[in-house]
């Protein structure tokens, strides 16, 4: 990065991959000094005091080693803080540059199909300064290049957006899982003809803006598999790309997405800065239906925080984007950003807020709405609604409801929608005696096996 902030210590990223906070990690050092027989009185205000340049003696350094699970060969290998473990993500390094756009998409491409344990979820510390760098650097927009390779020319990028938007369309009907090489592979050429092409500057343009569609779409599809590390790389290099484009609303469509990654994995209040970030970056450049998409993605993380009052002012705000209506100049990949998805999305704040009966009743309103070829949005939201049935106490009519959304996930791979069925079932243990629950179960244990 071109910025660190003044507590970005390896330290920190450490704990975090461990999920450690200080008092955690000063009791795990304490353990390992019993283990060895060496006495140390670590307490969080010596991890503090670390985490702001102290450097630790030679014996307490061996100590955190042992309680971060680092060889003594390898620690001795490097001065402190450097062997500390910590996120492998070059990406977050790269300057803000169209060559370091370039360079972090084929980084994450080379590396996409890994999603190792080391490569954990950035957030707080280090998400805050992504976010500060994706707000203020001005990088050199997308320029013309003269490679020696081919020419690039307007009908490859014309078939390029043709496939783009066949695409996102496949998504809502099959789910991720299905598309992910494909859309894999569209990305692939696009940042070949990025790296190796000779292009003008508008072309220029209009490719990074691709390339970030595509890393967006990459990192939806391996989140909604539940390949979460993985998801974030992707999204991480659409930031770049579409900030090297230079439309800011493709940045915070990729921010809005990866924003429900962040709440749906447990990290609500990264996403609200995640999003309150987006709605800072396109101030004055926005179309309502943008900051509607914007506003209801925010009203979910704030749902997920349990903030009722602060959720309820946000769906407000994303009814009031939407009622302006739409406008000649708003984004393709907005066409999505509807009443129904509005009401969808205020569904699962009442169900998260524990209001069900008002949750079931907008899932229903929403639901109708819908068309055929959102197979995944009906199947995920007709879990929720038997979420919702269940918590009321209806629970024949959360099994009948559970069993459609399961017909339906036999014709997706969505471990995304999956996982809420699964929820559904395994909450069901005290109510074992009824037929209609052990029919359920039965069927998720054969559908999530297959």
């Amino acid at each position: 990065m071109s910025r660190r902030a003044d507590n970005d210590h390896p330290l920190v990223h450490a704990r975090a991959l461990f999920g450690l906070s200080q008092q955690a990690l000063a009791e795990r050092i304490r353990g390992a000094g019993r283990r060895v027989r060496i006495n140390v009185a670590t307490t969080k205000k010596t991890v503090s005091c670390w985490e702001h340049g102290r450097t630790p003696d030679e014996a307490t350094q061996r100590l955190i080693a042992i309680a971060f699970d680092v060889d003594e060969r390898t620690r001795r290998a490097m001065p402190w803080p450097h062997w500390l473990p910590g996120p492998d993500l070059p990406e977050l390094y790269q300057p803000w540059t169209a060559a370091g756009t370039v360079a972090v998409l084929d980084d994450v491409l080379r590396s996409g199909r890994m999603d190792r344990r080391k490569f954990i979820l950035v957030s707080g510390v280090t998400l805050t300064t992504l976010l500060h760098d994706w707000l203020t650097a001005h990088p050199d927009i997308a320029h013309a290049m003269a490679q020696e390779g081919r020419r690039v020319s307007t009908s490859m990028i014309d078939r390029l957006a043709d496939r783009i938007t066949d695409l996102q369309r496949d998504d809502d009907t099959y789910g991720g899982g299905d598309l992910i090489t494909e859309a894999e592979a569209h990305l692939s050429l696009a940042h070949r003809l990025l790296a190796y092409g000779s292009y003008t500057g508008d072309q220029g343009c209009r490719l990074h803006a691709q390339a970030a569609d595509l890393a967006r779409m990459c990192g939806w599809m391996t989140f909604d598999t539940g390949r979460h590390a993985t998801a974030q790389r992707y999204f991480n290099a659409a930031m770049r790309a579409a900030r090297t484009s230079g439309d800011v609303l493709l940045g915070a469509n990729v921010a809005g997405f990866a924003a429900i990654q962040h709440y749906s994995v447990g990290n609500p209040r990264d996403a609200d800065a995640m999003i309150r970030t987006a709605q800072a970056a396109v101030r004055g450049h926005s179309t309502p239906v943008v900051d509607a998409m914007l506003s209801a993605r925010q009203a979910r993380a704030l749902a997920k925080a349990g903030d009722a009052r602060a959720c309820y002012r946000a769906l407000n705000d994303a009814l009031d984007h939407l009622g302006a209506g739409r406008r000649d100049n708003d984004p393709a990949w907005a066409y999505w950003v509807e009443k129904s998805e509005i009401d969808m999305l205020t569904g699962s704040c009442l169900l998260d807020l524990g209001r069900p009966a008002e949750a079931q009743t907008k899932f229903t309103e929403a639901d109708a709405a819908y068309g055929p070829g959102y197979v995944r949005t009906h199947a995920l939201y007709l879990s929720r609604m038997a979420s919702a049935q269940y918590q009321q106490g209806a629970v024949d009519a959360a099994c009948d409801t559970g069993m459609q959304a399961l017909s339906l996930l036999e014709m997706l791979n969505s471990a995304r929608s999956t996982d809420h069925v699964r929820d559904l079932a395994a909450s069901m243990t005290g109510h074992l005696r009824v037929p209609a629950v052990r029919d359920f179960r039965e069927r998720v244990a054969v559908v999530m096996a297959a």
